[in-house]
């Protein structure tokens, strides 16, 4: 038995996932056509050194509510680009002292049980707005597609490509989940672990661990879940790019 999601606020393209119970019998495979489940394909792992994967994978977290997946992504984020605390008494960052230390009540609301999430443009803002609260030098750089086109697939390849080459750099992507994974289509935030680039597919370390597993899917799927349109983003969503200035690559 399997329970389907239901958005906490359809309006808003980022409002991630939340859950109803309806009891219905699920006879679907857990993920589509378009994506193949790392516990299934891990040879990339094994011969690539895929630094992204793990930088992010010791600080793998699910998202806590039905709405926060940005901000799960966030602090997955924070934590492979700070690296592990040389001090025991250091902390990791969580959840709640990310909201604590950014301090903003939209994001505190927007990420409740039932929130409505939020924007890709907003996203961006938080993004910043947390690497200065955690005392964090690093670029931001926001793709945002705008078509199907060969030279957008371009543009989207040479990022990723780029972002594969060290643990300097972490990507968030915002994209519709159900583009990837088969099931209903909701807007959601999650960290790219993996670029293949000879597959040309890559890895989504999906926050929303009580369906899934990190996945993989094609780019082209990935820039096709980027483009889909939502009443808070018509034109889509993308990527976010945070690259340590003091990292090579």
């Amino acid at each position: 038995m399997k329970q389907l999601k239901t958005l906490a606020a359809v309006t808003i393209w980022t409002a991630c996932i939340a859950v109803s119970a309806q009891g219905q019998e699920e006879i679907r495979p857990k993920f589509g056509p378009d994506a193949v489940p790392l516990t299934q394909d891990r040879e990339y792992l094994k011969r690539a050194e895929a630094p992204d994967y793990w930088a992010l994978s010791p600080y793998y977290i699910a998202q806590s509510t039905g709405s926060s997946c940005s901000s799960t992504s966030v602090v997955m984020m924070l934590n492979a680009l700070r690296g592990l605390p040389k001090q025991a008494s250091q902390r990791l960052v969580t959840h709640s002292q990310l909201l604590n230390a950014v301090n903003d009540d939209h994001w505190r609301e927007a990420v409740a049980e039932n929130g409505e999430g939020i924007s890709f443009t907003e996203l961006a803002d938080y993004v910043r707005r947390s690497l200065e609260a955690f005392d964090i030098d690093a670029d931001v750089e926001v793709f945002r597609p705008r078509d199907m086109s060969p030279e957008t697939l371009a543009e989207l390849r040479r990022i990723l490509n780029e972002n594969e080459q060290s643990a300097g750099d972490v990507i968030l992507a915002a994209f519709d989940q159900g583009t990837l994974t088969g099931d209903q289509p909701f807007g959601h935030i999650s960290p790219i672990a993996a670029y293949d680039a000879v597959r040309r597919r890559v890895l989504v370390m999906d926050v929303d661990r009580a369906w899934y597993v990190p996945y993989w899917s094609s780019d082209i799927k990935l820039l096709e879940a980027m483009l889909k349109p939502d009443r808070a983003d018509p034109e889509g969503s993308g990527l976010i790019r945070v690259r340590l200035r003091h990292a090579s690559g």
